[in-house]
Order: structure tokens, then sequence, then C-alpha cells
């Protein structure tokens, strides 16, 4: 068996991990005192190497979500839990206390800073209707070959092999575009939510798609008008943006003050 962390809590939460409460596979989640820390953690059966590269891209999709809800039911209970980033794990209850005991003081100053803040994010994309117009140069020219002769694939003409690279060109134009549209919303966006801003983390895109996320950090009580102001910067038809919170702040949780591109506490910062 290993140690699976979840997130970290004001050493007053010791007693508070709800009955019944399980995490990744089912596994019970309980408190373990650190010092003035209490660490959620589950018992998970331990993965062996051998078997590494076996595990299902959905198992780990699965876990991450698993993971996310143990935090989101600290969250519920009225304090700001510190989450761990997804996949810490320790051989035993010795190993986790040792590794948290040895940056007791930066997690501590960790934890008690961000008691009554949540996480907001801002999701920007291009509607529906603006990517099928972005891609119909391809569609149309695949269109194109689609209706001529059975063979045109292989026989294709050089004007042909032009017009597909033109094609792609354009596309890639469309995305420069809708990039540059997207982060001028999202600034505009967040000049309206500005004065409810602690702090903000901009990430990096994890997919093709040219979306733009944004988060920030705010009070708790402003996350109704926080999300009523973003609500009210006209995107227009091009765009659309999803407000996502509140939530743990997985952006604002590195050891390390040069780091921005945190999702959850990573001990080995």
């Amino acid at each position: 068996m290993s140690v699976h962390l979840y997130c970290i809590l004001p050493h007053a939460m010791r007693g508070d991990v709800p009955s019944g409460l399980s995490g990744i596979a089912g596994a019970r989640v309980r408190a373990l005192v650190v010092d003035e820390l209490v660490a959620w953690v589950s018992d998970i059966e331990r993965q062996l190497p051998a078997a590494v590269e076996r595990i299902k891209p959905h198992d780990v999709l699965e876990g991450a979500k698993a993971h996310d809800a143990v935090v989101e039911v600290a969250l519920g209970m009225g304090t700001t839990p510190v989450p761990a980033r997804f996949g810490q794990r320790f051989d035993d209850d010795t190993s986790c206390r040792a590794a948290l005991a040895r940056r007791a003081e930066s997690i501590t100053t960790l934890v008690a800073t961000m008691q009554g803040f949540v996480e907001m994010t801002l999701l920007v994309t291009p509607s529906t209707r603006r990517m099928l117009r972005d891609l119909e140069p391809v569609t149309r020219l695949l269109r194109d070959l689609e209706s001529s002769a059975p063979d045109a694939f292989e026989h294709s003409s050089p004007g042909a092999g032009r017009a597909y690279l033109e094609s792609l060109r354009a596309k890639d134009t469309a995305t420069r575009d809708v990039r540059d549209a997207a982060a001028a919303l999202a600034e505009r966006i967040s000049s309206a939510v500005a004065s409810y801003v602690y702090r903000a983390a901009q990430h990096q895109p994890v997919t093709r798609l040219p979306m733009l996320t944004v988060s920030h950090l705010i009070r708790r009580e402003l996350a109704g008008s926080y999300e009523d102001a973003a609500k009210a910067v006209p995107t227009g038809a091009e765009l659309r943006v999803l407000v996502v919170g509140p939530r743990a702040p997985y952006s604002f949780c590195a050891l390390r003050a040069d780091r921005n591109d945190s999702h959850g506490m990573n001990l080995a910062d």
C-alpha cells in the first residue's frame, strides 16, 4: 500500500473528515496530523513499476477526478484547502509526515495565506460558428477531392497540392487571429474583475484548440460578484466565455515564489 495525499488543511480541521468520505478507487479518506497542519490522505494499492505502462488514460482521469472531488469536499466545509498536485504518494504515514515536516514552515504559511480565498477561472474559446468557419477552407478542399475521380489523391496535380497548403495556411492564420481575439477579450474581462483579484495566473494551452485560460485568486464571499462582472463583458458572436469556480486554489499553491504554473502543491518544488 502507499499513502496518497489530497490536500493540506489548518490544524483546526484535524477531526473534521466527513464520515464515509472516499477518494481514489473508493479508498477511505483519513486525517494525518503533522504539527500545525492536517493532511487528508488515503491508503492506495501500490502500483508495481512493471505495470506502470499498462495504466489506462481512463484510470488516470478517474483518479484525478476523485482527487479533486475530495479537495472540493474540504472547500465546501468552509475552509480553504491547499490542494496537493495529483499523483503524490508516499511509502507510508512516516514518509508523508517527513515530506511535509521538511517544508513545514512554507506549507504552514501557504495554508494560512490561502484561508478565505478561492480560485475562479475564465475559459475563453471560439464559438462553434467561428470554429466551423475557420475549418471551411480545409473541408471545402476535401469535399472537392472526394467528388473527383477515385484516384484523385494518387494523381493530384501540383495545383491541388498548393491549394491544400494554402488552406492549411489559412487555417493557421485564422487560429492566430482567434487567439489574439481571445487574449483581448480575456484582458477586458480581467480589467472588469480587477477589483476582486489578489493574484492571477495564465495557463499554457494543453490542447490544439485555441483556448485561453486565466485563473484569479479572490475572496470567497466575492465569487458571485466576480462572476456577475465577468459575464457582463460582451463577448460577441465569435467567442464564448465559461466562468469556472469557486474552486480550491490549485493555481496558487506553488511552494517556490518563482513558480506560477502550479496545479496544486508539489512537495518536489
